[in-house]
């Protein structure tokens, strides 16, 4: 008897999903984890895993249909059964036998998604009924975790106000093969003080470990990253630079109007469908006001500029992170900011997850960096730099897609000087960032030329008075104009 695959919920919001391709073909072996099909959703295409082992009997699907939650889109048998017989002659052997046909049909009963997220609750009250298979979203590698449903707010962007996150390094694009970086290299042997490789052009390529590592966890081919160290040798440094060069020509190709000729009519892709209805309820349920500030940021460029001639962190720190663990000292003093509103009352977060925009093919995506009341400056950089590697090959899990309770949208890369960013429900508030620029300053009662940076709060006026809001701002601000205080 087969067991039934079901069309499994991946996010808060899906109602069905459309198979993109399958991965297996009726006859072929699936082993437990093994990837069997890629599924459009609302939020990313995912690839999905098997729970159990077996062969696969029958595809229900095909690929480029689509099937609500729970619907049956495969039929997988153990491997030592034997092949599946056309339903006449089953239907034939259940006569003879004196067996009826909707006792036949209710031995198979497809299974629910309950049934499918708890596949031992079903089988103790039916124990007749197999135990229905059960499939999870894999990531690039198998050795990723299950992701769980993704939150609904894990997605944010607002079209009109061109709403894009310019993170120098973190432009992502979902899919398993990305289009800007080169196919990930064998995993190598255990790490050696030195190592040289046979480049592509005949030269021996010398890299250290860290960045060897740091490369195999990108996804790139470290014989395309140019060495810095002594005899060209490649460094983590390097690495990162490469990282944020490949980024950086990804987001503009994002940002470069797309094609299209006029009157035509495009139909929205599952996520741009998602974000058109988030946006819009956060704009109709939410009462936006916008509180701006300018800061001074000679400080925090030159600490920046200090972190990186020093070395003394690993992975270059960048003026994101700097920006995320300000918001992370001030939304400790001010927690009201860190808030929801929820079911007709306000829930102030204990911890500070904040999610940072990042612009993919079809819209954006919002990466969390969870509890940063607890973490320095240089694990803010660290987790922000694993989530630009993943940016780089796809394979986010839906634990780094959901759970943020404050986001950030930077447009600087753009020289952005002002803008506003809508809330991504139910938080409480979103910080918009623009570009550092020289602008006229007064010092002392003199004309001087400073750099400084605008940034926009967008709040909910349900959880937040404006006082609150400016005070907000204005410890962000100091906590920027003394960057030191972010280093204890």
């Amino acid at each position: 008897m087969s067991n039934e695959i079901t069309m499994p919920k991946l996010s808060d919001t899906m109602e069905e999903g459309k198979i993109l391709r399958w991965l297996k073909h009726p006859g072929d072996k699936i082993a437990r984890g093994e990837a069997i099909a890629e599924v459009e959703t609302d939020k990313a295409d995912m690839v999905l895993e098997s729970f159990e082992e077996g062969v696969l009997d029958q595809i229900k699907l095909n690929e480029g249909e689509s099937a609500p939650v729970g619907a049956v889109i495969a039929l997988m048998k153990s491997a030592g059964a034997k092949e599946s017989k056309p339903q006449a002659k089953s239907d034939a052997k259940a006569a003879a036998t004196g067996e009826s046909k909707s006792r036949a049909q209710s031995d198979e009963k497809p299974a629910t998604l309950d049934a499918m997220e708890n596949p031992g609750a079903e089988a103790a009250a039916t124990p007749d009924v197999p135990k229905p298979v059960a499939i999870k979203p894999k990531a690039a590698e198998k050795k990723e975790p299950a992701r769980k449903p993704i939150s609904p707010a894990a997605v944010v962007t607002d079209g009109s106000a061109g709403d894009l996150h310019v993170h120098p390094a973190m432009s992502a694009n979902l899919s398993a093969a990305p289009t800007a970086i080169a196919a990930p290299p064998p995993r190598p042997e255990p790490p050696k003080p030195a190592v040289d490789d046979e480049a592509g052009d005949g030269h021996k390529l010398r890299a250290s470990p860290l960045a060897r590592r740091a490369a195999e966890e990108a996804g790139i081919d470290i014989t395309h990253v140019r060495g810095t160290g002594p005899d060209g040798r490649v460094t983590k440094r390097d690495v990162d630079n490469f990282l944020r060069e490949q980024q950086l020509f990804k987001f503009r190709r994002l940002v470069s109007p797309r094609e299209g000729a006029p009157g035509s009519r495009e139909e929205l892709s599952a996520m741009r469908k998602t974000i058109a209805k988030r946006m819009a309820l956060s704009k109709r349920e939410i009462p936006h006001f916008y509180v701006t500030v300018e800061v001074a940021m000679e400080d925090a460029v030159r600490l920046k500029d200090s972190l990186e001639a020093t070395e003394l962190f690993e992975e270059t720190v960048t003026y994101n992170d700097i920006i995320v663990k300000a918001c992370a000292l001030a939304l400790g003093r001010y927690p009201r900011i860190n808030a929801s509103y929820e079911d007709e009352g306000i829930v102030i977060h204990p911890n500070v997850n904040i999610g940072v925009a990042v612009a993919v093919e079809d819209g954006l995506i919002l990466p969390v960096i969870h509890g940063c009341e607890r973490l320095s400056l240089l694990e803010i950089s660290r987790a922000a730099h694993r989530l630009v590697a993943k940016s780089s090959r796809g394979g986010f899990t839906s634990d780094e897609l959901s759970g943020a309770t404050f986001s950030i949208s930077n447009m600087g890369m753009l020289g952005i000087e002002h803008f506003a960013a809508v809330i991504v429900p139910p938080q409480a508030a979103i910080l918009a960032v623009s570009a550092i620029k020289d602008r006229p300053v007064v010092r002392n009662g003199q004309l001087a030329v400073g750099k400084t940076m605008m940034m926009t709060g967008s709040f909910d006026h349900r959880i937040v008075d404006g006082v609150v809001a400016g005070r907000f701002l204005q410890e962000l601000k100091r906590f920027l104009e003394n960057p030191s205080s972010l280093l204890l």
